[in-house]
Parts: C-alpha cells; structure tokens; sequence
C-alpha cells in the first residue's frame, strides 16, 4: 500500500530583524542558571556604563540626559538652519540575502523591496540601532530605487538608496566622520518588520531552523524569503550591516566599498583558498550554554568544526577548474551563489539532461523544414500555373480591347470620338466594362447593318451552328423554313420581318 500524500502549506511569518552584524559577548563566568538569551538580552542593562567613561562631543552630551542644562543655549542655537545639516547617501536595503552566515533572509522576491520604499520616508537616523529618543542623529529625507549593475564580473544587487538628513551642529563626530575621505562611517543597518515563508515550504520546522544557511542538494540556499514588507521602524549608522551592500554611495552614484561588500557576500572566500587558515564564526549567546553542559576546559567542538571545514575545503587546482567552469561564456552562477563542486555538477547534470529534448527538438525541426520544404515546391507549381492563366487572360483582354475598338469604330464611322478610343485602349479600362461597351456596340451593328444572305439577299439567317430541322407542314402546305418561291414572297417576307422587329 502507497503511503499518502501529506502536502505542506508554507504557512506566513510575521518578523522583525535588525539588518546589523553578529555579535560576541566574552564573560569570564556565567550561572548555569541564567540562559544565553536571557544574559544577552540584558547584559547592556546589567553592566551599567559609567558617566565618566562615556567621551562627549559636540553642542550636546553624547550620553542621554534629557534634563541637563545648558546655560549658553540661545534661542537661536534651537533654530535648525539649512547649512546646519549633511544629506549624504546610503544604500538603505538590498534585493539580496541578508544575514547570510547567519539567519539568511532573502528580500530579492520582485517587488517586495520597490513596494516598501515609501515607508522609509521620515524615519528616525540612530546609531547603532539606539532607540532612545536622545540618540536620534537625523532623518530619512528622500529614497530612490537603484537598479542592479556591475562592477567588474560582480554583481552589486538592486536595492532602496536613501538621503540621510543629519543635524552636523548637534553631531559634529558623526558628520566629520561621514564626509572625511574615506570615510570612518561608512555602513547603514534598518531595522524592519515583514512577512516571510520557508525557502522549502515542505521542511519540517525543526528541520528548516536547524539547517537554516545550508544549500540543498541542487544548491539552493535554505532561507527565509521575504513576502512583504511591513513597516521600517528606524535606521542606524553601523560599523558593518549584516546586508554588506549597505554603504555610503559615492560621487559616481555606485557603493564605497564593493571590494568589501565582494568579499564579505562570498562568505570569506580568501579562506577557501588556503587550507592553512580555518574560518569559523561563532556566537558566544548562542554557544556558551552546551560549552558549559559539556564542563571542559578545551573548547573541542570549536577545534572539531575547524578540522572539519579544512577538510571539506577544494584545492587550489579544482577551485582554479571551477573558476574556469564558470567563467565567460561558460556555465552561470545565480545571484549570490558560491562556486562549489556539487553546484558545477548539478549544472552539468542539467546540460547533459537538456542534450535529448534539443535532439528531440532538432529532429522535429527537420521533419517541418521538409514539409515546409513540399508546400513551396507545391505553390510553385501553382504559381506557374497562374502565371500561365494570367498571359491567356491579358491576351483575351487584349483582343477583347482590340474588337470593341474596331466595333466602335464602325458603328461611328468618321463621328467617332477618339477621346473614347483612347479610353478603350487604357490598361485602366477593365474586363467588365470592355465586355459590356462591346456587347452594346454589337447590338448596335446589328441593328444598324443587319445580317444578310450574300447569294440571295435574305435577311432570314441564323448564326446557329446546326441546320433546323424541319417543322410539320402547314394548312397551306408550307414550312417555316421553306424558301420563297418568289420575288413577291421575298419582299412580302422582308416587309413582315420588319414590322416584326419595330
């Protein structure tokens, strides 16, 4: 018996994510007690930061103190004026995967990103994804839609740029450190809410959350991809946003950094090609409860997933190979995929399967060039045919042209009008006409010069082809057809025939 079909709906999230970078939180201690994200959560609340060392700079404190005073404050400093403010660019949000060493999240689904563009008009400017009233820098003062280019053979995605309104007067470090060259701040992180759906709407939940970042095996990534933008709730100055194209824009309109952005979205490839560097990114607030379960001194696991991704890692040789692979003119990688064996061999596995249908497909064209081929040896033929129809048919039109000519001529003697003529002659002068202007002068011909027996004189002829036959005798003896006897009987008979006509 088959088992049954179970179909699973990819069911609607609903989430908020701050597009910034991981972090890392070093403790020397911590309680089996107190769960890893309950001690991130309120590690910042739980380690007060003292006045004293928090640097201050600018018309204002840098720490939040909404009731400070200041005693030189003139009513004019409240005043914002134009040249107080920069409006420098940011690229806001990407068409790509964010967070992709993480929790990937994938806002390149058409439309979804182009359609949310209006809510970030007006939002708060922060750093570092401060909320607090006091930390409020700026304004998003204008957005616009950048479409995808190149720079090089690497793809910078499409994607929301937007003009940050920031007060310089009140945030002198932050204004010097944006417009210095190159600039110290440099990176921009939102933080948005949205709806989104499993890449694998079959997955199972657990399933789907624990091999989150990892690819299939056609090399498809397992991501969340984003259905619908809800709201932006702020944006924030960073150091480094977890969308890596998320940078200041130049003078040229393109990213400061893309070089950085290449780097970073290839997932530290430069590793890859020396096996003697390991690249590992782990999260202290995620991994400190099993190192602590596991009560040892040596962090193994660390060491176990280190040995384990030199191992997986391609020679130099076969990442040169791939590189060629993949190369102009050669086998294509999708936005943001990594060059990677299983995926050439998937890409060569589907060349190799799509070999037979462009046969197939060959074969077919063939067999319809041949028939193709038949049904214009056909309407040649045809066309030889007509062509052949058209000549007897000027000819008839021609000779039919030439009659009603002469006709006309001898109908009107020395009165015809050679105007008409002319017309007669005209190639414009159709087949119709011609037959009826010809069909009249006939009529008339015959009306004007009747048909007569050159030997006897006798109007009583026919065109027929055939001899009539015989009619019955009449009373007096006689028959239709019989001549006359006489001259009398001639002239009796052409005298009838006459009033017979009128």
């Amino acid at each position: 018996m088959k088992k049954p079909i179970i179909l699973h709906r990819n069911s609607e999230h609903l989430d908020s994510m701050i597009i910034g970078q991981g972090h890392t939180i070093m403790a020397g201690f911590i309680p089996k007690q107190v769960e890893p994200q309950q001690f991130s959560e309120n590690f910042y609340k739980w380690n007060k930061v003292s006045r004293e060392s928090v640097q201050k700079f600018g018309l204002f404190s840098s720490d939040i103190d909404y009731n400070t005073y200041y005693p030189n404050l003139t009513a004019e400093d409240l005043k914002p004026n134009a040249e107080e403010f920069i409006e420098p660019m940011f690229r806001l949000l990407s068409a790509t995967i964010v967070s992709k060493n993480w929790n990937p999240t994938d806002f390149s689904q058409p439309g979804v990103l182009k359609n949310s563009m209006k809510y970030l008009l007006g939002q708060t400017v922060n750093c570092d994804h401060s909320t607090d009233v006091g930390n409020a820098i700026g304004s998003v003062s204008q957005v616009m839609w950048q479409e995808a280019y190149k720079d090089g053979n690497f793809v910078i995605p499409a994607g929301i740029n937007g003009v940050l309104k920031i007060d310089g007067k009140a945030n002198p470090r932050i204004a010097r450190g944006i417009l210095m060259n190159p600039p110290s701040i440099h990176s921009n992180s939102v933080t948005v809410q949205f709806r989104w759906e499993k890449s694998h709407p079959d997955m199972d939940e657990c399933d789907f959350y624990d091999k989150l970042g990892t690819y299939d095996e056609h090399g498809n990534m397992i991501r969340r991809i984003v259905t619908e933008v809800v709201r932006y709730l702020e944006t924030s100055l960073v150091s480094h946003g977890a969308d890596t194209f998320a940078q200041k824009i130049g003078e040229d309109d393109k990213i400061i950094n893309p070089e950085f952005a290449k780097r970073t979205w290839s997932s530290y490839s430069e590793y890859q090609e020396d096996t003697k560097k390991a690249y590992y990114f782990t999260d202290f607030k995620s991994d400190i409860d099993s190192y602590q379960e596991e009560n040892n001194d040596t962090p193994s696991n660390i060491i176990n997933n280190s040995s384990e991704k030199v191992t997986k890692t391609m020679n130099k040789e076969l990442r040169e190979f791939l590189e060629k692979l993949f190369g102009d003119n050669m086998l294509s990688l999708s936005e943001g995929q990594e060059i990677t064996a299983e995926i050439a061999l998937s890409a060569v596995k589907n060349l190799v399967s799509s070999k037979s249908d462009l046969e197939t497909q060959v074969a077919n064209l063939t067999t319809e060039k041949a028939s193709l081929s038949e049904q214009i040896a056909n309407k040649d033929i045809q066309i030889a045919n007509l062509n052949e129809m058209a000549t007897v048919g000027k000819n008839h039109i021609a000779s039919l042209r030439e009659t009603t000519v002469a006709n006309y001529k001898k109908l009107m003697g020395d009165a015809a009008d050679e105007t008409i003529v002319t017309m007669l002659n005209a190639e414009t002068t159709g087949l119709q006409t011609l037959i009826s202007l010809n069909k009249d002068y006939s009529a008339r011909l015959e009306e004007k010069f009747p048909l007569h027996c050159a030997k006897c004189g006798s109007h009583d002829i026919s065109r027929a082809s055939s001899v009539q036959e015989t009619e019955e005798p009449k009373k007096d003896g006689t028959t239709q057809n019989s001549e006359p006897k006489g001259t009398a009987d001639v002239i009796n008979g052409l005298y009838k025939s006459k009033m017979f006509n009128k």
